[in-house]
């Protein structure tokens, strides 16, 4: 299997590439980011209670965004492997039924 045979395989698996994980992360900073500027907020105004509110929901929404990309990051690398596994697993059943096909009777 070349090298395009072997991209081909692993994008039909559901392999992400590097502008799908940063529009993906990117999507996912920007809802973390709106619901951080709330919910973490909220929680912020508990904690430190004479904080601003604009410090309180700027704090939130970083974080928001934060956590948004870690989430983003982790679920595409899992998803990475996962697709490596199941091209790495065809390859090697293909193998196996060559080698296996080969032998003489």
């Amino acid at each position: 299997m070349d090298e395009r045979d072997h991209r081909e395989a692993l994008a039909a698996a559901g392999y992400t590439g590097p502008r799908g994980t940063m529009l993906f992360c990117i999507v996912l900073a920007v809802v973390g980011g709106l619901l951080g500027s709330v919910v973490i907020a909220i929680v912020w105004n508990m904690l430190a209670p004479g904080t601003p509110e604009t410090l309180s929901t700027a704090v939130g929404a970083a974080l928001g965004a934060a956590v948004g990309v870690l989430v983003g990051l982790i679920k595409v690398k899992q998803g990475n492997i996962e697709a490596r596994e199941r091209v790495d697993d065809r390859e090697w059943r293909r193998l196996v039924r060559r080698v296996t096909s080969d032998k003489p009777r």
